[in-house]
């Protein structure tokens, strides 16, 4: 059993009931609903509920539904070549959230929601919705498989948009962190629609700081995470090839490859841009640094209108 694992053991919960889990080999059941839980290759799966999966249909189908399923593999490893990134993040905005892990003391422990394939040290957990490489526990953000207030800091990136209750998820958040426990946010405002599985929100740098504050939170700073550029690129591969598909689905998928190449070069003006000090009214993407405050405990009973700052 790895070190991680040997410590995840004392700050999980059952997802479902809040009860602790007792512990087997390649399993978990919970002591109070008696649910149980996979423990695949050492990584916990602690969903009570069925993972979210993508919705069928035209607005989620790409060109891999034109391809024979015995080619998909290539497909996907082959993605960043055929389709290029429409997003830029300068050494500015990539110095954000290295600066917000390093603030904290070596014995920190800090809690990545929606990791991916990030990795930003030894005492940082990750958590996504899928068991990659480097990810510690699968969970949801809605419901959060720790006990209340095991971590000093939780980095939440590119997540808030595609949970199902945003306020949820941040009232985890806030349940997770200990007194005075900070998290770091970001969140689209100008991007394209992308599922992944699901696409339900955007919000201004304003509308971040109003509605972490309406959740409990006492907000530090805001900022662009991703700069007006890139917003202008995505948008505009997009538009091109709704201009040139005649309004047909599939030549818009198609000529995707293409338009989005034509607009990639748009994205390199945010190694400027995104310090604009005008830059967040078409931004990507914004960020914010927030606080849980000290003489919070987790019973905050959600938002009120009280937290709300015109």
């Amino acid at each position: 059993m790895n070190t991680q694992l040997i410590h995840l053991k004392y700050i999980v919960r059952c997802p479902a009931c809040s009860g602790g889990l007792i512990w087997h080999s390649g399993s978990a059941r919970c002591d109070l609903c008696d649910l149980e839980f996979l423990v695949v290759d050492d990584v916990p799966v602690l969903i009570a509920d069925q993972i979210p999966q993508r919705t069928e249909g035209p607005d989620h189908a790409g060109l891999l539904q034109f391809l024979p399923p015995r080619l998909h593999p290539i497909a996907n490893s082959s993605r960043r070549f055929v389709r290029p990134s429409l997003v830029h993040r300068s050494r500015h905005t990539r110095s954000l959230t290295h600066a917000f892990t390093a603030s904290f003391p070596s014995d920190a422990t800090l809690l990545n929601v929606g990791a991916g394939a990030s990795n930003y040290g030894e005492n940082v957990i990750n958590l996504d919705i899928v068991a990659t490489p480097g990810i510690h526990v699968v969970g949801l953000a809605e419901h959060l498989p720790f006990r209340d207030a095991v971590f000093d800091g939780v980095l939440f990136q590119a997540v808030l948009e595609h949970v199902g209750d945003s306020g949820q998820a941040l009232g985890e958040i806030r349940r997770v962190l200990r007194p005075a426990g900070a998290v770091f946010i970001e969140i689209p405002f100008m991007q394209g629609y992308h599922p992944a599985p699901h696409d339900h929100r955007r919000f201004t740098e304003q509308g971040l700081r109003v509605e972490l504050e309406q959740h409990g939170f006492l907000v530090d700073r805001t900022g662009v995470a991703v700069g007006p550029a890139s917003a202008m690129a995505w948008v505009t591969g997009e538009f091109l090839a709704l201009l040139v598909s005649g309004r047909s689905g599939r030549i818009y998928r198609i000529a995707r490859l293409a338009t989005d190449w034509l607009a990639w070069p748009i994205k390199w003006a945010d190694s400027w841009l995104d310090t604009h000090e005008m830059a967040h009214v078409i931004a990507s993407g914004v960020w914010a640094s927030a606080r849980k405050p000290a003489d919070q405990d987790s019973s905050f009973d959600g938002p009120r209108g009280s937290h709300h700052t015109p």
